[in-house]
C-alpha cells in the first residue's frame, strides 16, 4: 500500500496526530514511543470512501472515453475531503512537529553549529511550504522510523512536496472524471436527440412510401381499366417501379413511362408488364429459388415470348430456396436493356451487338464485292458476243502517224 495513503488513513481512522506537546519534550535521543499528545484532528468522516477510491484516482492521464469512472455523485465529496486535507498547518502545529524531531532524533553536533538557528529555519521552511498538518506529521514519522540523526530541512521539505503532489494529482483526476462524466452525459443526450430525429425522419419516409404505393396502385387500377388484359397484372406497376427508373429515353427524349402509362400509350403498358416480370426473376435469384442459368434464360425470353416467360417465372416462386442467392450479374441487366429496346426505348450498344453489326456489314460489303466481280464478267461476255454478231459495225482503230527522226526529236 502507498505509504502516504497509509499515513492518511491512519490519521483519518484515529482522527488525531500523535505528536509531542512542547511541555512534554523528552530528552534528546529518548524513547520514540512517548508521543501521546493529540495535536491536530484528522479526516475521519470519509476515511472509508477515500480508502476505496484512492488507487482509482492515482493517474489523471488514464481518464478517457473508455475509462471506468467513479460515480459522479461521489466525486464532489472526495474532492472536498482532499481539499480540506490540503489546508496548511498552523505555525503552532509546525513548531510542535519540529519539537518532535528535536526530541526523537539525535542532533549531529559536528554538522550543526547553531541548533537554535537550524531548527528555527526548519520551522520557517515547513511553514513557508504551506504543507497540511497531516503531511508534516507523515514526514516527521517517516524520519523518526527511518533515521537516527536529524535529517536536513531540504529532505523534509522534498518529502512533504512529494506527498502533497500525490493529493493534487488525485484532485486533477477528479476534475477530469467530472469532465468525462459531463461529456458522456452530453453524448448520451445527443444520441437520444439524434434517435428521436431519426425516428421522426423514418415516420416521414414511411408516410412518403405509403403515399407513393397508393399512387402506384391507383395508376395500375386506371391502366388495367384502360388496357384490359393488355394492361399490367396486379402488382406490376410497383414491381416495375422497383427495377426501372421513372424517366426513360425514347426517340432521343427523356420521358416518364408512368406518365405514358397514365396517358394510355401501349408501349408503356408493355414496358410495365415486361419489366415487372424481370423484377420477379430478380427476386427469385436473390432468394435462391432458381439457378442463375434458369433465371437468365427466363429474363432473355421476356422480350421474345412474354406469355411463355410469364408461365416460367410463375413456376419459379413455388419451390423453396435451394441455391445461393445474390444480386444479378451484368448479363441480367443486358437482358433488361433488350426488353427496353423491344418496347421502343433507346438502348446502349453493347460490345457483342457492335461485333454482330460489324460482321453483318462485312458480309454486306463482301456480297457487294462479289456482285461487282460477276457484273464485270457479264459485261465482258456481252461485249464479246456483240462483237461476234456485228463485226461490220466495229470501227477500225486509226493508224499512228509515222514520224521521221527529225520530227521525233
Amino acid at each position: 500500500m502507498d505509504p502516504q495513503r497509509t499515513g492518511i488513513l491512519k490519521a483519518q481512522r484515529t482522527a488525531q496526530f500523535r505528536l509531542l506537546s512542547i511541555d512534554k519534550i523528552p530528552a534528546q535521543g529518548g524513547s520514540k514511543n512517548r508521543m501521546t499528545t493529540d495535536l491536530v484532528p484528522g479526516l475521519a468522516r470519509n476515511a472509508e470512501k477515500i480508502s476505496r477510491y484512492w488507487d482509482a484516482l492515482a493517474n489523471p492521464d488514464a481518464i478517457n472515453g473508455y475509462s471506468q469512472l467513479i460515480p459522479e455523485a461521489i466525486l464532489p465529496e472526495l474532492r472536498h475531503e482532499i481539499e480540506e486535507s490540503l489546508k496548511p498547518a498552523s505555525d503552532q502545529e509546525v513548531a510542535k512537529a519540529v519539537v518532535v524531531v528535536i526530541g526523537s532524533l539525535k542532533i549531529p553536533t559536528n554538522a550543526i553549529d547553531d541548533k537554535e538557528a537550524y531548527f528555527k529555519w526548519m520551522r520557517l521552511a515547513l511553514s513557508a511550504g504551506r504543507f497540511p498538518s497531516d503531511i508534516i506529521n507523515e514526514v516527521v514519522m517517516r524520519a523518526i522510523n527511518t533515521e537516527q540523526w536529524t535529517p536536513s530541512t531540504a529532505k523534509l521539505v522534498e518529502t512533504a512536496k512529494h506527498l502533497v503532489e500525490e493529493r493534487r494529482r488525485r484532485l486533477l483526476t477528479i476534475a477530469r472524471m467530472e469532465t468525462e462524466h459531463r461529456r458522456r452525459r452530453q453524448a448520451a443526450a445527443d444520441r437520444e436527440a439524434e434517435a428521436e430525429c431519426e425516428a421522426k425522419r423514418e415516420l416521414e419516409r414511411e408516410a412518403h412510401r405509403q403515399a407513393e404505393l397508393e399512387r402506384l396502385r391507383n395508376l395500375e387500377a386506371r391502366a388495367r381499366k384502360r388496357f384490359g388484359d393488355d394492361g399490367p397484372a396486379p402488382g406490376d406497376v410497383e414491381l416495375a417501379d422497383s427495377l426501372s427508373a421513372t424517366l426513360v429515353c425514347r426517340a432521343g427524349k427523356r420521358v416518364s413511362w408512368q406518365g405514358a402509362l397514365a396517358e394510355g400509350e401501349h408501349w408503356a403498358a408493355q414496358y410495365c408488364r415486361q419489366i415487372a416480370l424481370a423484377a420477379r426473376v430478380k427476386q427469385a435469384l436473390e432468394q435462391g429459388r432458381v439457378s442463375w442459368d434458369e433465371g437468365l434464360a427466363a429474363a432473355k425470353l421476356i422480350a421474345n415470348d412474354e406469355a411463355s416467360a410469364r408461365r416460367r417465372i410463375e413456376d419459379m416462386h413455388g419451390p423453396p430456396a435451394k441455391y445461393r442467392g445474390g444480386p444479378p450479374a451484368e448479363t441480367f441487366w443486358r437482358a433488361i436493356w433488350k426488353i427496353a429496346g423491344a418496347c421502343g426505348l433507346d438502348t446502349p450498344v453493347f460490345p457483342e451487338d457492335a461485333a454482330a453489326a460489324a460482321i453483318n456489314n462485312l458480309k454486306h460489303l463482301t456480297g457487294l464485292a462479289d456482285l461487282a466481280d460477276a457484273r464485270a464478267i457479264i459485261d465482258q461476255q456481252f461485249r464479246e458476243d456483240w462483237e461476234r454478231q456485228h463485226p461490220n459495225l466495229l470501227l477500225a482503230a486509226p493508224a499512228r502517224p509515222h514520224l521521221s527522226k527529225g520530227e521525233q526529236s
